[in-house]
């Protein structure tokens, strides 16, 4: 795959980039890549891949999407973007991977989200994530891998995550949940990676996180459980990396 850095070019240098398979938009201007003498540069290229960052995303992008009908890699990183156009998202036949870190969602735009059947892979930190917005997300039963850092979630809404028997990867650092997630999460069997950093969970989690036998990596620094708890899990789990504290002496 080519990734090609379209950083500081003007609209008319991108027709040396058309056979480039991926734009690479990093603190740029959306506009810049959007339009060729009145057509949609994206369509004269097989993109696989898109990365935004920090910008707002204009209407018309969104009108294209539906073209590309390759796309498998969509980052839109705090980024800003209208409401409706999560369902030009959503509706997108090959997209895996949506990194929407940092990029505010409402509950109806979550809502939308949750429609698609060919997203595995979502990263959704900081976007606002409420407990209803999350039981919509664990109606994606393909999901293979949920990020939730620094959602305002709790467990009344983390009671869904149980239904994603798919997850290998699920980051909960920074919400709301405590040992009542750690105990309806303990039934993940294909969980390998899992973030609880920064929560108030305790070595009342230990034995439901000894259930997860498939973890490689638990992160568990910024919370209550004890040092020998972390030992114990160790033990438990000794062919996880049981990461307990940020900077291990």
């Amino acid at each position: 795959m080519i990734r090609t850095a379209l950083l500081g070019f003007t609209l008319g240098h991108l027709v040396f980039f058309a056979q480039a398979d991926t734009p690479y938009l990093n603190h740029s201007p959306v506009q810049r890549v959007e339009l060729m003498g009145g057509k949609i540069f994206l369509k004269k290229a097989k993109v696989s891949e898109i990365i935004l960052q920090d910008t707002d995303v204009p209407r018309r992008f969104f009108f294209q999407l539906g073209d590309l009908s390759e796309l498998t890699d969509l980052s839109l990183e705090n980024c800003r973007i209208e409401p409706n156009n999560i369902v030009a998202i959503s509706n997108l036949p090959k997209l895996e991977w949506l990194n929407l870190y940092r990029t505010p969602l409402g509950e109806q735009e979550v809502k939308l989200l949750s429609k698609s059947s060919s997203i595995v892979l979502l990263p959704l930190g900081k976007v606002g994530v409420t407990n209803r917005g999350l039981e919509n997300l664990c109606k994606m039963s393909q999901l293979t891998y949920l990020g939730l850092r620094g959602n305002p979630v709790t467990d009344k809404g983390a009671q869904h995550l149980s239904k994603l028997s798919n997850l290998q990867g699920l980051y909960l650092g920074e919400t709301q949940v405590t040992d009542q997630t750690v105990t309806e999460i303990s039934h993940l069997s294909q969980l390998e990676k899992l973030w609880l950093h920064d929560l108030p969970i305790t070595d009342k989690a230990i034995g439901h996180l000894a259930k997860l036998t498939q973890l490689k990596e638990v992160h568990i620094y910024g919370t209550n459980i004890s040092a020998q708890g972390a030992r114990s899990l160790q033990e438990f789990l000794p062919k996880c990396r049981v990461i307990h504290e940020v900077f291990p002496k």
